[in-house]
This record gives C-alpha cells, sequence and structure tokens, in this order.
C-alpha cells in the first residue's frame, strides 16, 4: 500500500521587489489547485506577496540574494514557505494580532495580515541559515 506523499513545488526568486509578482502569480496557481474558494485563493497570493516583500525589505545582507518559495501540497492543506539568508529577527516581537497597529506608518502590517488570514504561521529565524516564514492554509469542512 503506497502512502500518499505532499505533491511539492519550489521556485528561487531574485530578491528584488520587481520578482515578488512572481511569487504571487506561483501562489495564485498552486492554491488554484487546491478546493479552496475565490477569496481563499486570494488569500493566499497576498501573504506569499507579504512575506516576500519582507524578505526583500529586511534583510540587510546583500549577500542574500534570493529567495526560496516552496508550496507543499497535502490532501487538506496547503503549506508555504518563503526562506531567505537574512540575519533573522525575533518573530516574538513583530506583528502580533494582540498588538495595535500604528496606521500612519508605512509598512509593519505584512505579519499581522499573514498571520490573521493563515490557520498556522511559524516564523524560524536562524542567523547561520535565514528565517523561514511557515504559513498553513487548511480545507474547510
Amino acid at each position: 500500500m503506497r502512502t500518499k506523499t505532499s505533491d511539492q513545488i519550489e521556485i528561487r526568486i531574485p530578491r528584488r521587489a520587481e520578482f515578488v509578482r512572481i511569487a504571487r502569480s506561483a501562489a495564485l496557481a498552486v492554491a488554484s489547485q487546491m478546493d479552496f474558494t475565490y477569496d481563499i485563493i486570494k488569500d493566499v497570493e497576498l501573504v506569499i506577496g507579504e512575506a516576500c516583500a519582507n524578505a526583500v525589505e529586511h534583510v540587510a545582507d546583500e549577500s542574500c540574494d534570493e529567495i526560496l518559495v516552496r508550496f507543499s501540497l497535502g490532501d487538506d492543506h496547503l503549506t508555504m514557505e518563503v526562506i531567505d539568508r537574512g540575519q533573522g529577527f525575533d518573530p516574538e516581537c513583530v506583528g502580533k494580532p494582540s498588538e495595535e497597529p500604528d496606521w500612519d506608518e508605512p509598512g509593519g502590517l505584512g505579519l499581522l495580515v499573514i498571520r490573521q488570514l493563515m490557520d498556522e504561521v511559524t516564523i524560524e529565524c536562524n542567523p547561520a541559515t535565514g528565517t523561514c516564514v511557515r504559513m498553513v492554509k487548511r480545507k474547510a469542512g
């Protein structure tokens, strides 16, 4: 008996703002393969864009020149990872739903939006290997 493993898709994009749209397009295509509603598909596209934009904007190390975006399609969920080799940050201090965002300041809402739209969000930061933002969206029902 063969156990079904999740299908996995990976793309690597240059860590530049003009390539974030490629990651968003890939997210749209992948999420469309799942049994998600239109609104969920658009949420998936948005969170991938936000996670990639954060990697572009907040990674100070110029030697970090690419972003890895990984999609794992399970039977009842989609797992997405955005990985960069940047210096990382303290995920406990950024984008918590209990925080009152400063609506007058540009930026800073990406992780808050991601955490609100996804079922699970984990952020792993390691100065040696970089940052991985892992997001999970489950199928309803």
